[in-house]
């Protein structure tokens, strides 16, 4: 089971903020599927790291399996 509730990253360099994610919740089930589809820039990737837990959400919270 995944959660994300309120999630949110902001990538930070010397000159300009980009906020790749704003607010999102998301519950996926355990053994459900999911698409994740969206334009260039949308911050698909972005979603799929901070669920991979490869990288850390800027605010928000993400639960697997409740941990």
């Amino acid at each position: 089971m995944i959660t994300l509730d309120q999630v949110s990253k902001t990538y930070t360099t010397d000159r300009v903020q980009t906020l790749a994610l704003k607010g999102v919740s998301l519950h996926v089930a355990a053994g459900e599927f999911i698409c994740i589809m969206g334009p260039s820039g949308c911050g698909k990737s972005t979603l799929l790291n901070l669920i991979g837990l490869l990288d850390e959400p800027g605010a928000g919270q993400i639960l697997l399996d409740g941990v």
